[in-house]
This record gives C-alpha cells, structure tokens and sequence, in this order.
C-alpha cells in the first residue's frame, strides 16, 4: 500500500509493508483443511470384520453434518468425498447440529458372509436411519430411535440395535441420525453373543441400581407412613423422580414400561429432573434447618423450587420443547445447590453429621454430574463406564442422604422419649403428695381403678384410711417443720410395714390411706390393720425432736363392704371417724351396717 507526504516542498511516496496477520490466518485455514482431509483420508479405509466378537465403528466412520436436513440417500449414496472424519471426541458430537449423517466403509474377508449386529448405545437418539449400500446400490434400510414403538424397531432392544447380513466384498453403512439431544453415538458392530452379553451386563448394572433405589425408595415412605415427616415423603419424591430419569436415559422404560408410547421417552427425563429439583430444595431446607441461618437462602431455595413446578407445568401445557425444559431445569438445579451450600458447609463446619452426610453426598454427585456434561457436550468419549458413573454417583448420594433420614429417626425418637418422660414426670407430680413423695388423692384413684376388678370373695381388696392421734399438738408446739418431718415419718414406717404390691397414700393433712390386695377373708383384713396400727407404738425422733403419736384406723373390704372406690373410701372413713369417738387408737371395719355419712 502506498502514501505520500510532502518534504521540501516535494510530494515524495513512501511503500508500507504489507501486514502478516491475513497472511497467518490463511496459513492457520490451510491447516486445518490439511488435517480434516488427511483425517478423511485416514478414515476412509475400510473397516475390516474380521472374527473379533466386538468392532468399534467410530475409527473408520467419516461425519457430514445436516443442520437443515435437506440431504437424501440418492445425493450421498456413492459420495465418500462428501464426508469428513469428526476432530473431536471419539463417538460424541455434542451439541451439534440436529441432524447428522455417517458413513462407515466395511470390508468383509472372502469366505462365508458375516452377521453382526449395528449396536448404538445412547436411547436418547430420537430418529436412526440405516442403509446398507454395495457398490453403490442400497441393499437394505432399518429405521430406528425413540420415536418408534418397541414392535416397530429391527431388535426389541433397549438401545438402537439392528440385524446385519453381510456378504463378502466391500459394503458402506449410512446412517442419518436426528436428535434434540446431545448427539452421543458410541456405535459399535458386535457378534450376536456379544451384544447379548453387553445388554446382560448393562441390564444388571441397571437392575442393581434400580433395585437399590426402590429399596432406599420403600424405606422413605414406610417411614413417611409411620412418622408422619414430611421430609421422608420430600426424600421419596426426590429419589423417585432420579429413579424415572435412569429409567428414561438408560432405555429401561421405553423398553419394560412404556414401550408402545415413545413420546414419554422424549417428556420423562426433563420433567423427572424438574420434581428432583422441588423435592430437593424442600429436602435441603428441611433437614439443614435453612430458616435458622439464613432467611433469604431460605427463600431463595424456596423460590428455585416454585420456578421448577413452574416449569413442570409448562412443559406438561407443551410450552417448553426437550432442550428448553432441559436448559431451564439445569440452571435452576445449579442454583439450588449453590444457594444451599455455604448453608450445609457452615453446619459442617460446627460439627453436625447431617450436613457432613450431604456434602459427602453431594461431592459423589459432583463427579458424576461434571461427567455427564462433559459427555452431552462433546468433551469425553462415551464408554461404558463414562455413562452409568451418573447414576452410580447419584445412588452414593442417595444413601448417603438416607444416612440423614437415619438421624432423622434418631431425633424423632428422641423427642418422643423425652416427651414421654415430661408427660410421665408431670403425671407422676400430679398424683404424687409434694411432702411425701407418696401418691395423692388422685394417684390412689388410678391404683383402685386397677386394683378393682381383681377383687372377690377369696381374693379380697382393703381400703384402710389412717388418721394421726395427737398430731396437731405437735404440730402446734414444734412447729410445721417438725410436722412435715413427722408425717414423711409415718409415711416411711406404713411402707415399711406392708408388701411391695400395696400401696401407702397420703390424702392431705395428717390422714393416710392403705391399699391392700389379694387378702384371704376378713381375719386376714383386720390382721393388717392391726399391724398398721401397731407401727404408731413406738415414739419418733425427728429433728431432734421425740414424738409420740397414735394412730386411728377405719377400713372396708371389696367386694364384701361396696364395689366402687367411692364407697369403699365413704366407709373407710366413716369407720375412722367412729374409731375416735370409741376412743382413738383402734381398728374399726366400716361394714354396711356403718352409716357412710
């Protein structure tokens, strides 16, 4: 390029160098469109099917990407030039375009032909077409894919499967493939015994997996059924939404559960995720307590999982397709789990076992959740082992939460048990005499209540209501220190007198009662009384003090004097009472012939 300036009143013209950046840049292009066609021509060799029992396709499979899905067999059919090798990762293009085409040459040895079976392992592939061509010509074509019902399929297999019979001589296999998904295509040519040994195999690992999350699954609702805890039932809908999801991704259910409506294949998964997500969130805010830290994470958990039902609903009315509702579902699933986790780390960090459960948890599911992004977006290859590590990861979780429903249980238990023993204890006080720690009033209701319907004629219940002989003189004189020391006293010395099956009681003031059950007729009856009456003969020492008090008994026998606690206590009394007008100091039996009044 050239430019001018003046010097010396002289207009002199200068040359610039031209500048180098186009020059790289062409260079860079030229490159790149070396390699693509050295790797075209490298792929272009035949794939030989020699006696191994499993081929993997991909080393000579050549891409020719068709985002408007205007190509057709009859233009690509004998058009190998058309086709480039894929620079990526092996079997995985990502998010590429929707559609795409594949072309793999075969070379079968001279001899017998060979039958194998074309094994796509990814079901998330949506439309599958395959045509074998020789010397040009389309021999055959078998469609696949989760659109079609299980009985329109070439194999009834979970994944895209499809019979061949191949002749000697050089063949090529097209195949067009359509997905809103990623598109993963780890394609692989195995003999008949090898596929059914891969699909034994992958089931197991399945079915294993599966099975560990029903059993995780009927724990949560049993528990949820018994205790009534919302948290079991939000564990349940969590686990069994990331249940349906692995049904959905791995072909268990298009191919045992819904195989004549493959429409649910392309709906279940991303509405499966969008119920882990409001579960979830639920599940976090429950069991880490989130109100306690933080209001706004709070809310912030709460509104992720709003949004998430939200979305479910949309995608149910048809408002989201496959790729919105799983873009949508992701963010949300991020969110939530960077919402919560400073919360679970700083529980974590105090020392409480269930946020060291779920961050444990949560660091297996990292793995797998980094793997399985890397996988939909082209990054790694996907192997047998790349593509159950989700599920195997998600599973660590699960069982590591379960742990937290463990300690769930515990503090339920726990509360329960200490609730028992405040109600025990304020029932015990409640029928408990304050003084003397013997039952009250109310307490020797509830042992006549019981004892009741035991008592009969060979097998006799005795009510003996005691008063104190010259008690309030002491009282008087000494002081109520002296007669609380004094009426524990007596208290002690009745319980000491009688058996461990009968029941010594305190009414209030200076008057006691004794239940006695199981006496043999009514000279038995009027032994015991005289034994309690004896316990008031010697004096008692109490702060220092020397008391000597008498004792007054009055007692009625069930079922010979009355049937009812009411009765019996009346005529207990009433023969108490007629014991200190004969006297004090005596034994009285309170029969019906002794006014009640």
């Amino acid at each position: 390029m050239a430019s001018s300036r003046r010097r010396g009143g002289r207009k002199q013209v200068t040359m610039r160098t031209p500048r180098l950046l186009p020059a790289r840049c062409w260079l860079r292009a030229w490159l790149v469109a070396l390699c693509w066609c050295l790797g075209s021509a490298a792929a272009a060799a035949p794939l030989v099917l020699d006696e191994r029992p499993s081929i993997a396709v991909w080393p000579a499979t050549t891409v020719l990407l068709d985002p408007a899905g205007e190509y057709s067999i009859e233009q690509l059919a004998g058009q190998p030039q058309r086709f480039a090798a894929h620079p990526g990762t092996p079997g995985n293009l990502g998010r590429a375009a929707q559609t795409v085409w594949l072309r793999v040459p075969l070379q079968v040895p001279v001899g017998a032909g060979v039958r194998r079976v074309l094994d796509i392992d990814y079901p998330a592939l949506n439309q599958v077409d395959l045509w074998v061509l020789t010397a040009g010509q389309v021999q055959s074509h078998q469609r696949m894919g989760n659109e079609l019902r299980l009985d329109e399929r070439p194999l009834p297999t979970r994944t895209h499967a499809a019979s061949l019979d191949l002749p000697p001589g050089e063949h090529e296999l097209l195949l067009r493939v359509h997905t809103i998904s990623s598109m993963v295509l780890p394609i692989t040519l195995r003999t008949t015994q090898a596929f059914m040994a891969h699909e034994s195999l992958a089931q197991l690992v399945q079915g294993v997996i599966i099975g560990l999350a029903l059993s995780m699954l009927l724990y949560s609702l049993s528990h949820w059924f018994s205790l009534r805890d919302g948290v079991f039932l939000d564990y349940a809908l969590l686990l069994g939404a990331n249940t349906v999801f692995t049904l959905s991704y791995f072909g268990i259910g298009a191919l045992y559960l819904w195989p004549d409506w493959p429409q649910l294949s392309m709906q279940v998964a991303p509405m499966a995720v969008m119920v882990a997500v409001v579960a979830g969130t639920r599940f976090m805010h429950s069991t880490l307590a989130v109100n306690e830290i933080s209001r706004a994470i709070a809310l912030s958990m709460r509104v992720c999982g709003a949004m998430a039902a939200l979305a479910l609903v949309a995608t149910l009315a048809g408002l989201f397709d496959y790729r919105s509702a799983q873009a949508v579902v992701t963010v949300l699933g991020l969110t939530a789990v960077a919402t919560v986790l400073p919360v679970a780390y700083l529980r974590a960090r105090r020392g409480e076992r269930v946020a060291k459960y779920i961050l444990f948890g949560w660091a297996f599911y990292t793995v797998g959740a980094l793997t399985v992004a890397g996988l939909l977006r082209g990054f790694i290859e996907p192997s047998f082992f790349v593509q159950h590590l989700y599920p195997l990861s998600m599973m660590v979780e699960m069982a590591a939460w379960m742990a937290v429903l463990g300690l769930r249980v515990q503090a339920i238990h726990r509360n329960a048990d200490r609730a028992r023993v405040e109600t025990e204890t304020l029932r015990t006080l409640a029928q408990t005499d304050a003084l003397t720690g013997l039952p009250n009033r109310r307490g020797l209701q509830e042992h006549l209540a019981r004892a009741l319907p035991h008592a009969n004629p060979q097998q006799l219940l005795a009510v003996y209501l005691l008063d104190l002989d010259g008690f309030k003189p002491i009282n008087d004189r000494y002081g109520h220190d002296v007669g609380d020391a004094l009426l524990v006293a007596v208290g002690q010395r009745l319980q000491a007198q009688m058996r461990g099956t009968d029941v010594v009681a305190r009414l209030g003031g200076d008057e006691f009662v004794v239940l006695a059950t199981g006496l043999a007729d009514e000279a038995t009856a009027q032994a015991v009384g005289q034994k309690l009456l004896a316990t008031a003969s010697t004096a008692f020492d109490v702060v220092g003090q020397r008391c000597e008090v008498g004792l007054t008994v009055g007692y009625a026998l069930a079922p010979l004097d009355a049937c009812t606690a009411d009765e019996l206590l009346k005529r207990a009394d009433a023969a108490m009472y007629a014991g200190k007008q004969a006297g004090c100091r005596l034994v009285q039996r309170g029969g019906r012939s002794l006014a009640t009044a």
